[in-house]
């Protein structure tokens, strides 16, 4: 009965951790060889809150930084800025695609294989955090 009662109470505490926190799906790297320094991410994220979440930076010990950015077209040209944060409304969801929103992660520290994982930790706005696992594809 109290092993019952523990079990119970871990999941009520856990449950609204996992309810705060943005449902990340497809998230993957583009392999590329050692010598060149970036490597570009993607992924697709739900936010199924009643409130926006705010994502202000992101962190991997396989690289040295991690920014967003967001590929625009301005004058007929393709062009890319870095972005300070992604802001995922209520209800919404944001794909992070070549073309669009990306993730420029940059100097490898090691070499990345296809079918890796790589650890990622999200830091949000409202000072909590979410580690998701990022697979390295060709």
């Amino acid at each position: 009965m109290i092993k019952r009662l523990l079990l119970l109470a871990l999941l009520v505490y856990a449950l609204p951790a996992a309810a705060e926190s943005l449902l990340i799906t497809d998230a993957w790297i583009k392999n590329l060889p050692m010598a060149v320094p970036v490597r570009a991410g993607y992924m697709h994220i739900s936010n199924n809150q009643n409130r926006e979440v705010t994502i202000v930076s992101l962190q991997s010990k396989s690289f040295e930084s991690i920014e967003i950015h967001q590929s625009l077209e301005v004058n007929g040209m393709m062009s890319m800025r870095p972005v300070d944060t992604l802001s995922i409304p209520a209800g919404a969801s944001l794909e992070l695609a070549p073309g669009g929103f990306h993730l420029m992660m940059m100097h490898p520290l090691d070499e990345l294989i296809p079918g890796q994982k790589v650890a990622v930790t999200l830091y949000y706005e409202d000072q909590k955090t979410q580690l998701i696992e990022m697979e390295v594809r060709k």
